[in-house]
């Protein structure tokens, strides 16, 4: 049974990102600091440890208003009930008078000369994947008056858009002219908005639900029963359709935006200063298959210590939308049946319960808005059609932040939340902070949730326990720009998890998280898996007890050493799997080569030629037998790629001999088989596919090996390999 089958380029996409971050960064210190006299190179050099926790605080009297001239013996600070020390104090911006620099507390050393660089660092992001055009108009307006106004020597400002993807409209800058004319290009950033298409679907649902609605409740005579009842069941199915397609919008509106906040916060992380990141963004749904990348979001943006603000670009209101769409009154209610079956059950999409009260509950597309700002030290503005006011209060509050800084007595960075509590030796204060952080590791840059992080620190003594029997295959084929795409591929026998019958259907639930690290830094630079939760049809069901559940995921990765870290649980049974394999992907060369083959014994045709596969030849698609087990009636499949094989000079064509032996201890059991191949395939880079089988039939239980020998008969060059299979009973 195949799960999955998703190509994804985590690397390319997170380094693309990471680029435009960097030169925005870059920016900033290059473009501000050009003046700046320093005394040693050292003084350039921002060194971050993983236990190094930076923290804005705000302190305001019992009247409301902030106060900016708190020393550094002022504060305290507790992490966990043990008290900290602090390393270094920034005072507040609004109270800055002689010196750019953060206090050092934590020794005596001679204070430094004042530096310029801007101590103030603003991300102004519009979402256009949400705003309106429409509304537009007032984030423009509101952006343009506050940069005139409001932006002063001190501070440096950048612009991002996100339609589809990031975009840096204006790197850093304290030019106020540049600012202004970014705004003006950002004016038709939200043509490509989803928020109409997402209304439209929404009104759709609740039509189609009316339309039940009224079907349940008419009496229907027998006449009529047969079509009456076969028009429900075809809106029901029409209504399922839309649900399925809501998701699915849903994730492609929600998951930019978290990547691109993600990815600015990131990109921040080692630049000095207050950093602050505000978000223009009517809101968005992230159904519950995105938590892990919201909490993430935040965990990035807490490590780097970004506040982020978000100011709702719908404006004013007149009140909290709603879809008309039936939502649950109370919790007694949602179990009780008072709400429509499709509104208790999984739809085609996977949606839960949760996922539709997330889209059709009151704030149902703020609530993401509340937790980013409120989990990050910002605050959520909305209501309001004035943006300039909204933020003139965010940059009062930036202006009254103190920054501290400590360095944990904790520095086992293990993922655990740590509770931190702030104290202002002054009577009538109030203090605003955030309440805590999670442990990230400060080289981790992919985002992971707080279990999947919890996975990774008990890895080995999960590995001790686990109990759910797993094959895995990992094969590298090379891509252009020197990158490879590396099939991940893995097999569990039914017998082994627990299948729960759900109707008419046989229920089967498999987690599978894994990351991707570098070997030399054990940094992880991607992530795979997902939840699965799959109803199988009897037929299904059946063919799969004579088969092996399958699950393959594809990425992108650059040559360099790896090791891919992974788990699955049959969340019915509790069983689990963890495998740890390395990887090692050569850099470019021109030496003759060829992959490890891979072993299979599933071939199907592929359904869309243009779709280009790593594993498919001409029409037909190989699909990996990760156990690497056979029966007597199958044709064991023997495929690999063959790369740099030298041309003919009358020819222009290469020519390669593969000879395939079949072997069981130290003997050929059938004649060796030769083929030739001469047709260079051109995509993604040259190559030659050898996608040939051999018959087993006749062959006794037991463990053999395909010897194969690849030759290159116009270079004179050989290549070997050794590829173990069992055939069992």
């Amino acid at each position: 049974m195949l799960i999955t089958n998703e190509k994804i380029s985590i690397l390319r996409v997170l380094q693309s990102l990471l680029l435009v971050l960097c030169f925005a960064s870059a920016s900033v210190v290059s473009q501000e600091k050009k003046d700046a006299k320093r005394g040693s190179a050292d003084d350039d050099v921002v060194r971050v440890s993983s236990n190094l926790v930076n923290l804005d605080v705000i302190v305001r009297d019992k009247k409301g208003r902030s106060i900016t001239d708190l020393k550094a013996e002022d504060f305290s600070i507790i992490e966990n009930g043990v008290p900290q020390t602090i390393e270094s104090f920034d005072t507040a911006l609004a109270n800055s008078k002689s010196t750019n620099q953060p206090i050092s507390v934590a020794s005596t050393a001679t204070p430094t000369t004042p530096d310029p660089f801007p101590r103030n660092i603003i991300s102004l992001v519009l979402d256009g994947q949400t705003t309106d055009a429409s509304n537009l108009k007032y984030v423009r307006d509101g952006i343009m008056r506050y940069v005139r106004d409001e932006v002063r020597d001190g501070d440096s400002v950048a612009l991002f858009g996100i339609s589809g993807g990031l975009q840096l409209l204006q790197p850093f800058t304290q030019d106020k002219a540049k600012l202004v004319s970014a705004v003006e290009v950002a004016y038709g950033l939200s043509s490509a908005s989803k928020s109409s298409e997402q209304r439209a679907n929404a009104d759709t649902i609740a039509s189609l639900r009316d339309q039940l609605a009224s079907t349940a409740s008419e009496p229907i005579n027998v006449a009529a029963a047969g079509s009456s009842a076969a028009q429900a069941m075809i809106t029901q199915r029409v209504l399922e359709q839309y649900v399925q397609f809501r998701s699915a919008l849903s994730i492609q509106q929600a998951r930019p935006v978290l990547a691109s906040l993600a990815a600015i916060c990131e990109g921040l992380r080692t630049i000095p200063g207050k950093k602050t990141l505000v978000v223009f963004s009517q809101g968005f749904v992230a159904p519950q298959a995105l938590d892990w990348q919201v909490q993430s979001t935040i965990d990035i943006a807490v490590r780097a210590n970004v506040s982020i603000y978000v100011i709702d670009s719908t404006g004013l209101t007149g009140g909290t939308p709603k879809s008309g769409a039936l939502v649950p009154s109370s919790a007694l209610a949602g179990i009780s049946a008072a709400t429509s079956q499709e509104s208790r059950i999984r739809a085609g999409a996977g949606e839960t319960v949760f996922d539709i009260t997330r889209q059709e509950g009151l704030d149902r597309q703020q609530d993401l808005l509340f937790r980013i700002s409120g989990e990050t030290g910002g605050q959520f503005i909305k209501n309001t059609n004035d943006i300039a006011a909204g933020l003139n209060k965010i940059d009062n509050e930036i202006r009254a932040r103190y920054t501290l800084t400590y360095r944990s007595t904790d520095a086992n960075f293990d993922g655990s939340f740590r509770k931190v509590k702030i104290d202002v030796h002054r009577p009538d204060v109030t203090v605003v902070a955030r309440h805590g952080y999670y442990a990230v590791p400060s080289s981790q840059v992919v985002p992971l949730s707080p279990e999947e992080r919890k996975l990774l620190a008990d890895a080995s003594t999960l590995a001790a326990g686990a109990k759910l029997p797993l094959s895995l295959a990992l094969s590298s084929f090379k891509a252009e720009g020197g990158y490879y795409t590396v099939p991940i591929a893995l097999e569990i026998p039914p017998e082994a998890v627990k299948f729960q019958p759900k109707g008419d259907r046989q229920q089967l639930d498999l987690d599978v998280f894994g990351v991707v690290r570098r070997q030399e830094d054990k940094q992880i630079i991607s992530r795979l898996g997902g939840k699965f939760e799959i109803g199988l049809t009897a037929p299904q069901y059946e063919a799969i007890l004579h088969n092996k559940i399958f699950y393959r995921q594809d990425m992108e990765l650059a040559a360099g050493a790896y090791v891919v870290e992974l788990f699955v649980q049959d969340r019915l049974s509790g069983k689990m799997a963890v495998r740890s394999e390395t990887l090692t992907l050569p850099g470019e060369d021109t030496e003759f080569a060829a992959t490890a083959a891979l072993l299979s014994h599933h071939v199907e045709p592929t359904r869309r030629a243009a779709a280009r596969d790593e594993l498919s030849e001409g029409s037909f698609q190989i699909r990996p037998t990760p156990s690497r087990e056979f029966q007597t009636s199958d044709n064991l499949i023997i495929f690999f790629k063959i790369y740099n094989a030298k041309l003919d000079a009358s020819t222009h064509k290469p020519l390669v001999r593969v000879t395939v032996t079949v072997m069981k201890d130290g003997n050929a059991t059938i004649k060796p088989i030769d083929y030739e191949l001469s047709e260079t395939l051109s995509e993604p880079v040259p190559h030659l596919t050898f996608a040939k089988y051999v018959k087993l039939k006749g062959l006794a239980p037991g463990k053999y090996s395909a010897l194969i020998e690849v030759r290159d008969l116009v270079a004179q060059k050989t290549l070997k390999q050794d590829a173990w299979f069992l055939i069992v009973p």
